[in-house]
Parts: C-alpha cells; structure tokens; sequence
C-alpha cells in the first residue's frame, strides 16, 4: 500500500553549523522556524528531488493532489478526477480563481506546461511521473492526463513534487521559485544554502490551512546544532538522534517517535565490482549481509527503536514479503567463509565516506563489522557539504544510507533501475529491469505478485545489505503543534499550528 515522503539520502550530509537567527513563535509574531538536515536542491521543478528537499518546495509550489495523513488523495488544486475505463486517462477538474503569485492564471495550460517540464527532467521527481505520455488542455479548467499505460503510482506522485505546479513564465529560468502556494520565497531575507524565508501569499485560496504568516528553514544538518536550537528556542521543529530524546524531553519539548518507512544500512553502489572488483562476486555481497548484529546496532545506535530488515521495503509498502526477512543472519564466520570461496580470503579494501559526525554509532557499527570479517576500511573525511554529491557521482563503492520513499514503487525508481538517482554508478541487471517494466504495466494481484518477485530478487543477489526499519524522532516547541504522518519524515507544513493556550 503506499505511504508518504520519508528520508531520502540525508544520511549523507553531514556539517556543523553554528550561530542560528531567531524565528521562534510569539504573541503577534506568528512565524514558524523549521529545521533542515538536507540544502535545497535548485527551484527547476525538472531537477527537483522527493524527500525532506520537498520541505524548501512546500510554502511555494501548491501540489494538484493532497494525500492525507493515511496517504489517500483528497483534492487540492483539483477539485475531483476520473479515469477512463482503460486506465490511461486521468480528466482532473481544476480550483477556479487560483493565480500564481506573479499575478497569472493558474488554468489547464499553466498545469500542462508544468507537469510537462517536470518531466522532461532526470531527477527524482521527473521519474515519479516519467509514464506520462502526454498532456492535454480539455478546457480552461480540465486537464487530462495521458499515460502509457495503467500506473497505480500517478495519484500518489500528484501528492508529491511531482505534483507541484510552477507558473509558466518561471520555467525556463527559475531563478526565483514562483507557484500559487501559501508562501512566496522572501529574497531579501535568504541566504541561498542557509536560511530561506517565506512571507504569506495573500492571495492564496486556503489561508486557514497555514495560520503562520511567516515560514523560514534553517538548514542544520548537525544534529547537536539542532539540538542546540531547539533548547535555546530558536527553532520550532527539527528530528533529534533516539538518544537524545529524553533530554529534549527534559526541557518540556514535545517529541513524537514513529517509524516513516527508512531502512537504514550498507548499502552496495558497486555491484559490477567497477571501483571495487569484490563487490562484483555475489558471495561477496552475501558475505556483506552476514557481517551485521543488526539487534546489537539497534540497542547501541537506536536506543532499541525500530525493526531488523532485509530488504529496501519497509512493512506496508508494496514489494514487502516478510518470508525474506530470515534470508541473512548475524554469523561472521559464514561471512569470511564467503569471503575465501569467492577468492578474497584476506578480504579486501574499501574506502567509505566519513558520516561519523552525523551518525557515530552507526559508522562505528559499520567500520568495525567490515574490519570482523576481514575488509580493511579507509574513511574519507570529506567535507559535510560535498559528501552528497561525491555520493551521487559515483565516488563511493559502498556507504551506510538510509533510504526512504513515498511508496513501494518510488523506491524502485529511486534506487532499483539503471538510471535511478541512488543508482549512482548504473548498474544494471536484465532480470530486475524485466521485472520494473512488467510491474509499472500491470495491476491488481499481478502487480503484488511481480513487486515481490523483485524484491526477492534484489534480496537474494545481496544488492545492499540492509539493517533495519528505523524510527523517527521529531521534536516542537512548546508554542508548536504538528502531526506526524507514518511514512514522513517531516510533518507536513500544513499540519503545523500555534498551540492552544
């Protein structure tokens, strides 16, 4: 079934910040100051990314779909859909009187040329929507959507950033972000990978749904300067490591914990053993999912929240088979076994990025259980704001990484196809394509049966070697209400509100 945004990639930022600007909420003053673990990604809706990213889109670009806090679609900027009897065209019925806040219309041209544009990109909110064959104009206020074949993750993906609607004139050249949401980026008080200031849209056709008439994210990507900032009353919301929560709590913060779908773990980019010629022998890999005491790194890392996994589908998602979960044990001696039938019985060298200021017992855990079975690991100490995009060029044969995603299937685009974003040095695998291509094509129990099929797949040839679902923690102010949604990171920015007195 699908659930909504969590986590993706922003285990791989790590940076230390310091000095944040003030923004809590008080009486008069109704402004909302969030933290960010993640920088913005650029305005371009065609270069846009899902994931906490989408919390820097969220006060600007107004989606066409809202899914609500069980990730069912309710209307948005459209009013009510249908689709015709094959399945291939979705009609939405489009909220009159709505402009963007440069002052035009927001009418079935304005959603074709943008839906359209996003498209035409390659990140990961281009891939969410890359079935769509073509847009057409019905009326002013109707737009149908074609599609190249039945796609059960339309709908969702219309929720999401890939449902976010940009206005035509900033398309080629968005430099500044205009849409038709609750807020317009404040450019004066932006600085562009720090902080990012949003003022009230007075034209926006849902006002009470957003009380605040000011919206700035701070990006702290340590955790101890979130931390920090939350304490000393300069932020209003931001995720706290598990173990810090009984401190945030001492201080009369309120903290939800909830599991949003993440699987955390090693997991393998170099599956052709390109960089990396062990990580291209499938006993190797195994090898790698043998090496793990995911009870212990739970305990040690999680303060015991979350559940051991095998696989990149959390409970719930489609693909999801709990048979497999018993496919690895914790065994180090079946690993070095591995490890010499596959020629490397003095195991290898690896390099992985150094993450030990974001997460230290999680690196910890990962370094030393390499080392137990015999792989030598240099860290290397890049710095917080290029570990992300070093990841992504490939520079890495292998990390830890949480992944995270709005359903089953944006998973499998996020990391299981060729050209995946977290596919960084494309692997490829004929039988796993196969199977991608025969799932987006088909419905019902068949899709079931194929989603797990692949997942078993992906299991059995040790594509990653994964730990655990994990747990969330997030944190508000006093002043501060907000509702988490399972399956979300962040909560919403339309869940946030003054609390009552």
């Amino acid at each position: 079934m699908r659930k909504t945004v969590a986590l993706i990639g922003a285990a791989l930022l790590t940076a230390t910040v310091t000095g944040c600007g003030g923004g809590t909420l008080a009486d008069g003053d109704r402004t909302l100051t969030l933290a960010e673990s993640v920088t913005a990604t650029p305005w371009d809706l065609a270069k846009a990314s899902l994931g906490p990213e989408s919390s820097y889109y969220q006060p600007v670009f107004d989606t066409l779909i809202r899914l609500d806090r069980n990730g069912e679609p309710t209307p948005n900027l459209a009013t009510s859909w249908s689709y015709d009897k094959a399945q291939t065209t979705l009609t939405l019925k489009l909220r009159t009187g709505v402009k963007f806040t440069d002052g035009t219309a927001l009418d079935a041209d304005a959603v074709r040329q943008s839906l359209l544009h996003t498209k035409s990109g390659t990140a990961s909110a281009a891939g969410e929507i890359r079935d769509i064959s073509g847009v057409e104009v019905v009326d002013a206020h109707t737009v149908a959507i074609k599609l190249s074949h039945p796609s059960a993750s339309l709908l969702p993906a219309l929720g999401q950033v890939s449902g976010m609607i940009a206005a035509p004139g900033s398309l080629k050249d968005p430099g500044v972000p205009v849409g038709s949401g609750p807020y317009r980026l404040d450019t004066s008080a932006t600085i562009a990978g720090q902080t990012y200031t949003y003022t009230r849209n007075p034209r926006y056709w849902n006002k009470k749904a957003f009380p605040y008439n000011k919206v700035v994210i701070k990006y702290l990507a340590d955790p101890t300067a979130r931390i920090n900032a939350l304490l000393s009353g300069q932020i209003d919301g931001g995720t706290v490591n598990l173990n810090r929560v009984p401190t945030v709590k001492g201080h009369g913060l309120k903290v939800a914990t909830y599991q949003p779908g993440d699987v955390e773990g090693l997991y393998i980019w170099d599956r052709a053993g390109k960089k990396v010629p062990a990580l291209g022998k499938l006993k190797v890999r195994q090898a790698l999912n043998y090496a793990f005491d995911k009870k212990a790194i739970l305990k040690a890392a999680k303060t015991g929240l979350g559940t051991r996994t095998a696989q990149v589908f959390a409970p719930g998602e489609d693909g999801y088979d709990a048979r497999l979960e018993h496919t690895y044990s914790y065994d180090p001696a079946k690993a070095r076994r591995l490890l010499a039938e596959a020629g490397y019985p003095n195991g290898f060298a690896v390099t992985l990025p150094d993450l030990s200021a974001a997460f230290p017992q999680e690196q910890a855990a990962l370094t030393q259980s390499l080392k137990d079975i015999g792989i030598k690991v240099r860290l290397d100490n890049v710095p917080g704001d290029q570990i992300f995009s070093s990841a992504l060029s490939g520079k890495y044969a292998m990390s830890y990484f949480k992944l995270g995603a709005p359903t089953g299937w944006d998973k499998v685009q996020l990391q299981l196809t060729k050209d995946s974003t977290w596919n960084p040095l494309k692997y490829h695998d004929p039988r796993a394509e196969e199977l991608v291509t025969r799932i987006g094509e088909a419905t019902g129990r068949t899709r079931d049966a194929l989603f797990k099929q692949l997942n078993a797949h992906v299991v059995h040839q040790a594509w990653n070697a994964p730990w655990s679902v994990v747990a969330n923690a997030y944190a508000t102010a006093k002043g501060v209400t907000a509702t988490p949604q399972a399956g979300l990171q962040y909560p919403p920015l339309h869940s946030y509100a003054p609390a009552a007195k």
